[in-house]
């Protein structure tokens, strides 16, 4: 790691910091480079492979947030400490990646109902149940708002990451994806509660 020794970096940053004569712009503006290749180095140790570049921001925007609340006087490189605390944001990051790809992969097999419903195979379910659960998922659609009808449409059923469909809204990854498990989630509720005789005016995605 990078952290240890003495600081040594250009222009007395540790003094500075230590000072308070370093504002969180100046910070940020001298630890960018390491920070990034920390959360970098990080995703990519859990995930195997290059991470999205929004998955690094968010990285590198907790690590920021973390290295601001550290006492400079307990700090002896602030380039290492914050590239090593980017690195671990990443690790955290990269791991939540894993575990995402896993559940939507797990969820369905069924592209048409992706967004609907856990299987739960007990038995080989007929092929009419099967068929049920599909028109009841599209009909559970209707109470989804139109963001979140668009999210699962474009990034569950169809092609579009979701790093590029949250930079197309407007959003952090890490709020897209909040938004999509809510979607998901709130049309399985619906869709079992359907089966079971449920009121039609379900609201649960709001």
């Amino acid at each position: 790691m990078d952290d240890s020794g003495t600081d040594t970096e250009a222009d007395g940053l540790l003094l500075r910091w230590r000072e308070g004569r370093l504002d969180a712009f100046e910070l940020f503006a001298a630890v960018r480079g390491a920070m990034y290749q920390g959360a970098q180095r990080g995703i990519r140790s859990i995930t195997s492979s290059d991470p999205d570049p929004h998955h690094v921001e968010d990285a590198v925007y907790e690590a920021f947030e973390q290295l601001k609340k550290k006492d400079p006087a307990d700090v002896s490189s602030v380039t290492g400490l914050a590239k090593m605390i980017a690195l671990r944001r990443g690790q955290d990051i990269g791991r939540g990646v894993v575990r995402e790809r896993e559940g939507i992969k797990n969820l369905l097999a069924d592209r048409v109902a992706t967004a609907a419903v856990e299987f739960h195979d007990d038995d080989v379910r007929a092929a009419e149940e099967d068929e049920r659960v599909v028109a009841l998922a599209e009909g559970c659609f209707e109470f989804l708002t139109e963001e979140q009808r668009d999210l699962v449409v474009e990034t569950i059923m169809g092609e579009e990451l979701l790093s590029d469909w949250a930079f197309r809204n407007g959003k952090t990854h890490q709020a897209a994806s909040r938004q999509r498990k809510r979607a998901i989630e709130a049309i399985r509720r619906c869709v079992e509660s359907r089966r079971s005789g449920g009121i039609t005016g379900w609201e649960g995605a709001q």
